[in-house]
């Protein structure tokens, strides 16, 4: 959420009526909107390199080293989950600095740095 105050997106204490997952009802109440509308979500698909790189016939991975983390994030293959995405975009709360996200998924909050996600990534 881009304009709620952290405090109130992720209160000391749960809401006590918002289910495990989520600190507030209207997290949950965002989730329930996205599973119950037509928001669709894609699966992330990844990059083949080595296949890519045959098609032009040359090593292309350097191309995709001038943003750290890009390269893992166009070919590391991971597992996509319909469910942590939509709990993920429900709960997702982004300082207004920018100078990190927070979430939760299964009830579990986390924080993340754009150096983090970088080193992650990488």
């Amino acid at each position: 959420m881009r304009f709620a105050l952290f405090p109130t997106w992720f209160p000391a204490t749960w809401d006590q009526r918002a289910s495990a997952r989520f600190y507030t009802i209207v997290q949950e109440d965002m989730y329930e909107a996205f599973v119950h509308s037509e928001t669709q979500f894609r699966e992330h698909r990844v990059l083949d390199l080595e296949v890519l790189g045959n098609m032009v016939g040359a090593d292309i991975r350097h191309y995709f080293t001038y943003l750290t983390g890009l390269l893992g994030l166009l070919a590391l293959p991971g597992t996509y989950c319909e469910e942590w995405v939509r709990e993920f975009y429900a709960s997702v709360w982004v300082a207004p600095d920018h100078s990190y996200i927070h979430y939760a998924l299964a009830g579990t909050d986390y924080s993340v740095t754009p150096q983090r996600a970088r080193e992650v990534l990488d």
